[in-house]
This record gives structure tokens, sequence and C-alpha cells, in this order.
């Protein structure tokens, strides 16, 4: 028996050290073959009578395209172990690597196979950063559009297009219990579900009253309640008091009212001096508003705009199609002319 030493050159993966081994492991006349990867250095127990030196050494360089350099050679008694030990005690760190053959191939696998599953990652992050840059870019672009509009840089501008939607035609059972504004039998019908608390609508206020002052006769406007409270905290309790204006037949003069007050601010006073101001009934007024009245009736409405599809403010719809947002005059008018002939 025979114990050969080699100083492995080429030997960069830890994962190929298992492989080496178990290569000269199953060749019969190996005894004991062992690595070490942090010394590049092999050294073979063998049967000189079944294997040669120089066989092993092919097996070796053919493992990898390595290049071996031998280090000594001895002869030792077959009892002994001794020299399969390394040459200084193996560290914690490099015992991992000296395990069983199937052990280190199999660790060797999930390395691999963990680096191509990161570059995997990597790919397809990369592919949905652009995808998302791409419809962020689309966004910036329609936020610059707003802002051509007529953005005054306190509160977001409308939309400068009319958002339509095409294919559903929504039907409003109107009444005489509704808000409506202009002649009640007029052909084209708006219905708004709108918040008073929101800029949007705010902005959209002038242009739904020059269409009125434009089409006489034929457009109706009926104002339906959709509070955002999440966002706007008072448009609850001001769509409430404009339903207690309606209790004394004011509903419209508080709805502008309400409008032409938003941008210095709600809150429950001013609600109820705005009230004074258009000479209502104090008591009356008050109390309707503190008591929550017409709480219900304006969720009520607000269900209604969900059903409908409505997801923001404001909301209009066309003779039951659905524009969103505070469109140009000049879209509702193209919409509008579209329903009168049709």
């Amino acid at each position: 028996m025979q114990k050969a030493k080699y100083k492995i050159k080429g030997l960069d993966f830890k994962s190929s050290v298992a492989l080496i081994e178990e290569k000269l492991q199953s060749k019969e006349g190996v005894i004991k073959a062992k690595v070490n990867f942090e010394s590049r250095k092999a050294v073979v127990l063998f049967d000189e009578r079944k294997i040669s030196e120089s066989e092993i050494e092919t097996i070796v360089t053919k493992t990898g395209e390595y290049q071996l350099e031998k280090i000594e050679e001895a002869v030792e008694p077959e009892q002994s172990e001794a020299p399969l030990q390394s040459e200084r005690p193996i560290s914690p760190t490099t015992s991992i690597f000296t395990l069983s053959p199937k052990t280190n191939f199999w660790l060797g696998f999930l390395i691999s196979f963990s680096a191509f599953s990161l570059i995997l990652n990597i790919f397809f992050a990369t592919s949905l950063f652009k995808s998302t840059q791409a419809k962020a870019e689309a966004i910036n672009q329609n936020a610059a559009a707003k802002n051509a509009a007529g953005n005054n840089g306190a509160n977001p501008s409308p939309s400068p297009t009319p958002t339509t939607a095409e294919t559903t035609v929504q039907n409003f059972d109107i009444t005489k219990a509704d808000h409506v504004r202009g002649d009640f039998n007029a052909p084209v019908t708006l219905v708004e579900f709108s918040d008073f608390e929101c800029p949007y609508c705010e902005k959209h206020f002038p242009t739904l009253n020059k269409i009125l002052d434009d089409y006489p006769g034929k457009v109706r406007l009926v104002y339906k309640h959709f509070p955002l409270a999440s966002l706007h905290p008072n448009a609850q309790k001001a769509a409430e008091a404009s339903e207690c204006a309606d209790e004394q037949d004011k509903f419209w003069e508080y709805h502008d009212k309400l409008f032409a007050g938003q941008p210095t601010g709600f809150s429950l006073d001013k609600f109820k001096q705005w009230a004074k101001d258009l000479g209502l009934k104090a008591d009356q007024f008050n109390n309707c508003l503190d008591n929550g009245k017409y709480a219900q009736k304006v969720q009520t409405d607000a269900q209604e705009g969900q059903q409908k599809g409505v997801q923001g403010t404001p909301a209009t719809f066309v003779n039951g199609r659905l524009v969103s947002g505070a469109a140009p005059y000049d879209s509702f008018k193209q919409v509008i002319n579209t329903a009168l002939i049709q």
C-alpha cells in the first residue's frame, strides 16, 4: 500500500472536492482519498498492485482539467491510518466540505441552483421595474396634462378630457324628490355624484353652471351625494347640511354657498352661519344638522353611486354614460351634443 500527496492547481470551487474524492474512491485499488480545499492538497492511499500512480493523476486532472504537482510519496503500513490526516487540524469552516461525497455533491448542487435562481430573480425584477417605470411615466404625463388644464397650485387640477364608460349605460329613475336643476323634462340628464369638500368638484361646479346656461330646456342637472369621508372629514356633514337646507326649499342656494365657501374650510359653525346668511330658520336647521336627520339619505346616495360604478368624485352620468373627473367644458359639450342627436 502506498500514499501519494499532490498539490492541485486550478481547484477553485469547493463543490469540486467531493467530485474528485468520489471519482478516486470509485476506482479499484484506491483505498482512501482526501482533498483539502483550503490547502489545495490531495492525499491518496492506494494499492499499487491494482492501480498505478499515473492512473490516479489522470483521474484527478480529467475531473476538472487540473494540474498536479506531486509533493511526496511514501509507503505506510496497512494498519496505519495516520497518512490520511490533514497536515494541520481541519477547522470548523473546512469540515463542511469533508463530508461524504454524496453530501458534498448535493451541497454543491444546491449552491449552484441558488446562484442560478438569484440570476433569474434579478432578471425578472429588472423587467418588472421597467414595466412599473413605464406606467409611472404615463401617470406623470396625465398629471402634466391636468396641470396644463388649469391647476392653481393649491388643489388638484381636473382631468383635461372626460373618461366615458362606452359599454355601460346606467338607468336612473329621476323624480321630483331628487335635486333637479334645469327643465325637469329636458332630453339630456346629467346625474352628478359629488362631494362638497372635494377640490375637483369645486372646479367642476362652474362648468356645470355654464352647461345649464348654454343648453336651456335641453339639459337638466341631478345632484347626488358621494362624500369621501376618508379624504374629506367634513364632507358627510356638509351633505347633511344641504339636505337640512332642502327641508326649507333652499337646497340649490345652499349647494352654491358650500362650493363658494369651500376654499375657506368647513366646520359646523360655518354650516350654521351660512344657513343664517341664506335666511333659513336657525333653530330648525341647527336641530336637523346636530341630530344627523339626513345622514342615512346621504349614505343611500353614496351606495347608489357605488352600484353604478362610481369610484371617485366628481362622477357625472350623461344620459347614463359615466364621465369621470372634472372634464373641461368643451369635452362635456361634445358628449352632450352627441346625446342630443341620438
